[in-house]
């Protein structure tokens, strides 16, 4: 008797490790400092920020990138939607950029979602891209293309 109910657990057990693997839609924030004036971007103005084309917010501050350490899930998406490149690609294209004189250095790089919005709510210039479970009070989310995290059509949305 013992022997089928330790056989009749392994089925639950089982279903219970696979669970978490299902994967769920995941969006990203984009996100500033709570003082910043932008609200919107497009998703061209978006794709030129994070290619150091456009350099500075509409004020003249000189815009602050922040990106996400290699291997993270959200790089991963943001290098796939933002910049259509790998991310060997993407290295080269910061290479070149820093050969070419248009840039002193690779964008400031952070280690996670918690710890780019603390570092986001105290810098005024920034902008980043975080797990949108993370977002509260102390950020600003920026609309892509007039759409939220959440809406359908969303651009930073990983389905």
């Amino acid at each position: 008797m013992i022997v089928l109910r330790r056989f009749a657990v392994i089925p639950i057990i089982l279903l219970c490790l696979l669970v978490p693997v299902v994967a769920h839609p995941m969006d990203l924030a984009l996100i500033v400092h709570p003082d910043n004036k932008t609200n919107d971007l497009s998703s061209r103005d978006l794709s030129r920020i994070f290619k150091q084309e456009k350099k500075h917010w509409p004020d003249h501050q000189k815009i602050l990138l922040i990106m996400q350490e290699d291997g993270t899930f959200e790089k991963n998406v943001f290098v796939k939607k933002v910049y259509k490149l790998s991310p060997n690609e993407l290295k080269r294209f910061w290479l070149a950029k820093i050969l070419d004189g248009q840039i002193l250095s690779f964008p400031k790089t952070l280690g996670s979602s918690e710890v780019i919005k603390r570092f986001v709510s105290q810098i005024p210039s920034a902008i980043a891209y975080v797990d949108v479970t993370v977002v509260d009070s102390s950020i600003k989310v920026l609309s892509i293309d007039g759409k939220r995290p959440g809406d359908a059509g969303y651009y930073l949305s990983h389905e």
